[in-house]
């Protein structure tokens, strides 16, 4: 073990001791060799097993994810401080953007939010996602190679992972060049409608489900507003409709903790079939993606691409947002922009 190139001490550096681990987790903590496992079999597979491996218990997993979905008092402080940090790092990100338009482009955003959350937390908690222009609109744009251009819109999808592992992820889209143009607000709107209406969804006894299905009638509907469904509204909401999907391809929303997707092995009757309850930490996140190949779009639409995300901790009498320190409506975000100017 001490020379396995991947996690051998000799190249990659010592571990922590089976004490410090007993007193970073609060629980007994025995070598390997020392556990049998139950009958059935082991739990856990690794090095030094000394059994052959029949890999993690898909039932341990399911049952340790489930059992994260309701946080305590403790573990909702450190989401609240990678809140926070996140939020900073928002700022951080803002201050250098006539760096990136100068010439640093998205890698440039990226290494100063990535910096940010190595030196106040972990790290991020997730590939960092800077789409500027034609970019925003691929829901994962990590590789954030493109320039940042005046007059087009910089959307950022980042999250500090703070050092007890707890992570946000918060999505905000800004206009570089501090204004959204008149096309680019009219998106920004129907996506804050659409949230919005996903936010108010949010309350214990709810089904997890809700805050998704109310910002799709919100998109849906105002997506036929513009002539772009081929059908009513009504179609496009049914099961074997869904035709405005085509530009909000994903879901909106998942549990937040440990895990940017946290609680992601449960039961699906657990997950989205449960009701919402309080202790919760979830995402709202809703967008639209214009693609600027997409010729079902009037020209002036085509390389625009809208999110916005909240981190939001379900309570008895409804939902705190804990990323509301960032404006959600397109006049907060330019406002927010001039201030760090």
């Amino acid at each position: 073990f001490y020379a396995d190139a991947a996690y051998g001490e000799l190249w990659v550096g010592p571990s922590p001791s089976l004490a410090e681990w007993a007193r970073a987790l609060g629980v007994e903590v025995r070598p390997l060799p020392e556990f049998t496992g139950p009958p059935n079999g082991a739990l856990l597979a690794g090095p030094g097993w000394t059994e052959p491996p029949r890999g993690p218990s898909e039932e341990l997993g399911r049952v340790l994810a489930e059992l994260r979905m309701i946080k305590d008092e403790w573990e909702i402080a450190r989401l609240r401080e990678a809140v926070d940090r996140t939020v900073e790092g928002f700022a951080a990100v803002l201050d250098e953007i006539p760096a990136a338009v100068a010439g640093g482009g998205e890698r440039w955003l990226q290494g100063t939010f990535d910096r940010y959350a190595r030196t106040h937390g972990n790290g991020p908690g997730y590939a960092t996602i800077v789409g500027s222009g034609a970019h925003a609109p691929t829901l994962h744009w990590v590789r954030c190679d493109g320039p940042v251009r005046p007059g087009e819109l910089l959307l950022l999808d980042m999250g500090v992972e703070a050092r007890s592992h707890y992570t946000a992820d918060v999505t905000r889209t800004f206009p570089v060049s501090g204004v959204f143009s008149p096309a680019q607000r009219q998106v920004h709107d129907l996506v804050e409608r659409a949230h919005r209406a996903g936010l108010a969804q949010v309350a214990p006894g709810r089904r997890f489900t809700g805050f998704h299905h109310a910002a799709m009638e919100v998109i849906a509907r105002g997506l036929h507003d513009w002539g772009l469904l081929p059908v009513s509204v009504d179609e496009a909401l049914s099961e074997r409709g869904q035709h405005h999907r085509r530009y909000l391809v994903c879901g909106i929303g998942h549990h937040l903790g440990l895990d940017v997707h946290d609680c992601a092995r449960s039961r699906p009757e657990a997950y989205h079939g449960a009701e919402m309850a309080p202790g919760m930490a979830l995402t709202v996140e809703p967008g639209l993606y214009f693609h600027a190949h997409d010729r079902t779009l009037p020209p002036e639409l085509r390389g625009i691409g809208v999110r916005i995300e909240d981190d939001l901790l379900v309570t008895a009498g409804g939902a705190e947002n804990l990323s509301a320190a960032l404006p959600i409506d397109a006049s907060g975000l330019e406002n927010w922009s001039k201030e760090r100017s």
